[in-house]
């Protein structure tokens, strides 16, 4: 499969198999469904208070669609829901989340459940930057809100999944490929020996395609289909951050990247592709790519591990039952 003549076709915004590229926003995928389709939609996202979460928001927002917000601020996302509410057709709710905590999860969860929808799109969009080991909770925070708490919600909303088919799109990153040398550091993650930062995001980025593959592999005769994707290079206050605190490999992933920066519009657009677009289900070859410019680009020997996709899975299962 292509990549869209990387990197040549990237700075210039080639168009891919899918009809779309680098310089396309959310609002070319959307330009291109059919009108009033998506409306229908109910859609829950999480991280959608700034920089591609919320621009995502806004637009799911565009097409109407029934969308409701995990926010660890949940003022600060009621503000915003009632400002794109004024603005569009679509009804926002906003539920607390903090995915750090798995009891909050939990009582999320609840809370989603008592509203009786039926869920179409989910996107597990929060994250947090590289960032130092948390010696107060004495936990790698990365792999736990990235991943295994998305890994919790989402298991615990199988049921309220729509029945005709529904979509979980895990919004992952290139720098996969900079984890740890055993890619997942079983009975280690939440050790502080030999922490490093980037490996910690890293692996929480290479757990979300291992997942990815096996629950799509898992899911597929229930009609959900999951999806990895890789927003690209984007500017904003949470990259800036992780910038300074990655030291000089920030740094020189900033410079040698900078020609490849995109807009926050064109950086929702790939995760908007595998919501809505019907496209995206013909590239969806579960261990063989994963989603960027919003076309499938291969991934690396590791990330097609079953084994090491299985144990994931189970590792992730237990912590589960745990937080039950």
């Amino acid at each position: 499969m292509p990549r869209c003549w990387w990197p040549i076709g990237h700075l210039r915004g080639w168009l891919g198999p899918s009809g779309f590229g680098s310089k396309s926003s959310w609002r070319d995928v959307i330009a291109d469904l059919d009108p009033g389709s998506a409306s229908r939609n109910c859609v829950l996202i999480t991280g959608a208070t700034a920089g591609i979460g919320f621009e995502t928001l806004k637009a799911f927002c565009s097409t109407g669609a029934t969308v409701v917000v995990g926010a660890r601020d949940e003022a600060r996302a009621k503000a915003l829901a009632c400002e794109l509410m004024s603005k569009t057709t679509s009804i926002v709710r906003v539920l607390r989340l903090d995915l750090s905590c798995s009891k909050s999860v939990h009582a999320f969860v609840d809370a989603f459940l008592a509203l009786n929808l039926k869920l179409t799109v989910l996107v597990n969009n929060a994250g947090i930057m590289p960032c130092p080991f948390d010696a107060d909770s004495h936990r790698d925070l990365a792999f736990h809100v990235k991943f295994l708490n998305h890994f919790v919600l989402t298991q615990l909303l199988l049921e309220s999944f729509d029945p005709a088919g529904a979509r979980v799109v895990n919004v992952t990153s290139e720098v996969y490929r900079f984890s740890y040398p055993e890619g997942i550091r079983f009975g280690k993650i939440d050790d502080d020996r030999a922490y490093d930062s980037v490996k910690s995001y890293a692996q929480s980025k290479l757990a979300l395609l291992l997942w990815t593959r096996y629950q799509g592999e898992a899911l597929r005769e229930r009609g959900v289909q999951f999806f990895a994707v890789h927003p690209g290079s984007v500017a904003t206050q949470g990259s800036a951050r992780a910038r300074k605190s990655s030291g000089w490999r920030g740094a020189l992933l900033h410079c040698v990247g900078a020609p490849f920066v995109k807009s926050v519009e064109c950086g929702a657009a790939t995760t908007i592709y595998c919501a809505l677009h019907p496209g995206a289900s013909m590239y969806n070859r579960f261990g063989e790519y994963y989603f960027a410019s919003c076309n499938p680009r291969g991934v690396r020997e590791i990330s097609r591990d079953a084994t090491l996709a299985r144990r994931l899975v189970e590792y992730a299962a237990r912590e589960l039952d745990a937080s039950a």
